[in-house]
């Protein structure tokens, strides 16, 4: 048997909380609500209400996990994917819209099958050490804690290292979206930034993660 998945819904509209229940029970989840921010815990997948700048303190706290965000607009949207957010739709969106983007985060977040033979569960050089099972990072010795999503980014930078990729090729990838989509590439870049910042000895002058002008990023691995 199938164990259910628990998604935790936040948000203060009672009319959006009774239809995205009733949607997300129809479509084979349990659900949890929460009040507070201090109530709120990691389920397999959060929804977090942020319309008219509420509940943004709790989805910082959710971002670990993962994460759709329901939000106003354009500007809230890329905050919340600079959040870590793995997705965002607008106020708007139908509650059977919403419980596609669940789907779909689920199904893109699920853990991946076992590598291909000759693939190393395990990365290992002089600065990095990174377990794809476990999803455990270590940098220079100490652990860095990433989000799912800056997870799969490195995942997909190591497994093609040194090897210049483009924007299109990480956003296909890591997104499975095209370029020309609702995720724009400020958003990658944004998301590079980020890693940058988990994972470069000096974020200013990145020597493991570099762009290679006009082309893409490249993994920088040292492997001698």
């Amino acid at each position: 048997m199938i164990a259910r998945r628990t998604v935790l819904i936040v948000t203060d509209e009672p009319e959006r909380l009774a239809l995205l229940t009733e949607a997300l029970k129809a479509a084979g989840y349990d659900t949890k609500v929460v009040a507070r921010t201090e109530e709120a815990t990691q389920c397999d997948l959060s929804v977090v209400d942020t319309s008219r700048g509420r509940h943004w303190t709790t989805a910082d706290l959710l971002s670990t996990g993962r994460l759709v965000l329901i939000v106003d607009g354009a500007d809230d949207m890329r905050r919340g994917f600079e959040l870590g957010a793995e997705d965002c739709v607008l106020t708007t969106a139908h509650p059977d819209e919403i419980v596609a983007r669940c789907d779909a985060v689920l199904r893109r977040t699920a853990d991946q099958p076992a590598p291909d033979p000759g693939e190393p569960v395990v990365y290992v050089d002089r600065l990095l050490w990174v377990n794809f099972g476990s999803r455990q990072v270590w940098v220079g010795g100490r652990p860095a804690h990433l989000t799912p999503r800056e997870f799969r980014l490195l995942r997909h930078l190591i497994r093609n290292r040194d090897t210049t990729l483009s924007h299109e090729d990480i956003l296909g990838a890591v997104w499975e979206r095209d370029a020309d989509s609702d995720r724009p590439t400020e958003v990658l870049k944004q998301y590079i930034w980020r890693l940058r910042q988990k994972i470069e000895s000096d974020p200013n002058e990145p020597d493991t993660i570099v762009t290679d002008p006009g082309k893409g990023y490249r993994f920088v691995s040292r492997l001698a």
